[in-house]
């Protein structure tokens, strides 16, 4: 259609206007198109912001690579050898043979390790207790809260030394005994092979108890209240909350505290038995990292310090994969 218009003489002209009905749509980009640009775009960013992660990861890369990997290896290797610290001879496989069939006291050994497993379940048990009473607001659970942090404060060799004064012949927990009239079951608790294995176990559960009980309590503050409540309503007790409410939403913090646990009594235990009972009495609390350093500083047998040394991690790694696989599976229930 046309439309009148004047010009700066003041005449009118006629010119062309598209009517309304005869406006082109504006074109956009097929639908495609934009999603290929979108996916493009974003991909670009991931690369940008991978690049800038790896660089500021970088410096801690090359420090684990150093002190981790690099010794690792050499480890691996001189466990394949007779060292002396100066000198190697390669023998190749046979050192863990004889590692296994000569090394005297390595049954006992490696029993001990057991036990340091077996009784982790144990603390743990007793620091997801306490958790619960403190997240539930039992009586005195603020000076209860306060306490239980206190060993985590302390270091593992001035606990051994409290404890060892504790458990010895005239120490703390004999006196006790005598004051409570069970004098006849005093002895020296870390000299006898019976005892002082056992006695360990307990001083390295309450060493872990603060770290776990704090982990735990930082699980339970993620479980609503509703839940308590609801389960109150319906009528299940303290014991039951535990096992139905608790449990199940708590397995990962469950499977963390046990790793570092774990952790703790394959590698952390050197300083209480160091200090408490030097690996005694015999082999009886001797465990594969106490008898490294035996080993590598006491007999100067760096070699089957090495192999003891890849025994120790192998272990740590099979236990750690099989918490984590089970960890992992309770989680998807």
């Amino acid at each position: 259609m046309t439309q009148p218009s004047s010009n700066s003489a003041g005449a009118v002209t006629f010119s062309d206007v598209a009517a309304p009905g005869e406006l082109e749509p504006a074109t956009e980009p097929p639908v495609g198109r934009r999603r290929t640009r979108a996916r493009s775009a974003s991909s670009t960013t991931f690369q940008r912001r991978a690049r800038v992660g790896f660089l500021f990861a970088l410096p801690a890369m090359v420090a684990v690579v150093g002190i981790m990997l690099i010794p690792l290896f050499q480890a691996a290797y001189y466990s394949l050898t007779t060292w002396d610290g100066l000198t190697s001879t390669y023998i190749g496989f046979s050192a863990y043979t004889q590692l296994f069939f000569h090394t005297v006291g390595i049954g006992q050994i490696l029993e001990n390790n057991a036990w340091v497993v077996i009784s982790i379940p144990v603390g743990l048990s007793l620091a997801l207790v306490a958790a619960f009473l403190t997240a539930t607001k039992a009586v005195g659970w603020k000076l209860f809260r306060k306490v239980v942090f206190f060993p985590v404060a302390l270091s593992w060799v001035v606990i051994g030394i409290v404890f060892g004064a504790f458990l010895a012949q005239d120490g703390g927990l004999n006196a006790l005994l005598r004051a409570s009239g069970l004098g006849h079951f005093t002895q020296d608790w870390l000299g006898s092979p019976a005892t002082a294995l056992p006695a360990l176990l307990c001083t390295f559960a309450w060493a872990m108890f603060g770290i776990n009980t704090v982990i735990f309590i930082s699980g339970l503050a993620t479980i609503p209240h509703e839940l308590f409540d609801a389960a109150r309503v319906d009528g299940a007790g303290t014991v039951r909350v535990m096992l139905h409410v608790v449990l199940p939403i708590m397995r990962r913090f469950v499977g963390l505290a046990f790793v570092v646990t774990l952790i703790s009594g394959f590698t952390g235990i050197f300083g209480l038995i160091y200090v408490m009972t030097s690996g005694g009495p015999g082999f009886s609390t001797t465990t594969l990292e106490f008898q490294v350093y035996q080993e590598a500083f006491s007999l100067g047998n760096l070699g089957t310090a090495a192999a003891l040394g890849m025994v120790l991690f192998a272990m740590m790694a099979v236990l750690t994969a099989v918490i984590g696989v089970i960890s992992g599976r309770s989680s998807d229930f």
